[in-house]
């Protein structure tokens, strides 16, 4: 965020204008990061936010597929434990929503963007796992049952 001087009091103060830094390097990313020139800032930044995207469309995905394929599977795993379970897991693979409305966060926190993102993928994974387990163990005591008349 740039250091701007106010008109009236003359005083410094970090702005915190919406903007798009990239556009105003020499004020935004130069000030802290002063090793780097223009292009390497501007390198830097779009590296940063593509990998970042590419962590958010994998989360989002995974957490489609939970949401989709959960719908499905409560309809056939049983009310109760399991249910309850897939339920905490998908409120968990839910994260990714906060990761995809922060501002800066592929630049500021890569690091707890990543590893909240990776652990949205695990959740909506091991939401559909639970409710696969239940329908399988559901579907799995129908067909046995039969069997031993």
């Amino acid at each position: 965020m740039p250091k701007v001087k106010d008109a009236k009091t003359g005083k410094f103060y970090t702005s915190h204008w919406q903007t798009n830094p990239k556009r105003y390097l020499k004020e935004t990313c130069l000030q802290c990061h002063s090793q780097w020139n223009e292009t390497q800032a501007k390198y830097v930044i779009e590296s940063l936010a593509a990998h970042y995207q590419g962590k958010v469309r994998n989360a989002s995905s995974g957490w489609r597929s939970s949401s989709a394929s959960s719908s499905r599977r409560r309809s056939s795993a049983w009310r109760g434990r399991a249910q309850g379970r897939a339920r905490e897991a998908r409120r968990r693979a839910r994260e990714l929503e906060w990761w995809t409305a922060a501002n800066g966060a592929s630049f500021h926190n890569p690091d707890l963007a990543k590893a909240s993102l990776a652990t949205s993928v695990t959740a909506s994974q091991e939401g559909i796992k639970i409710l696969d387990d239940a329908i399988k163990a559901k579907t799995g005591a129908v067909a046995a049952a039969p069997a031993a008349k």
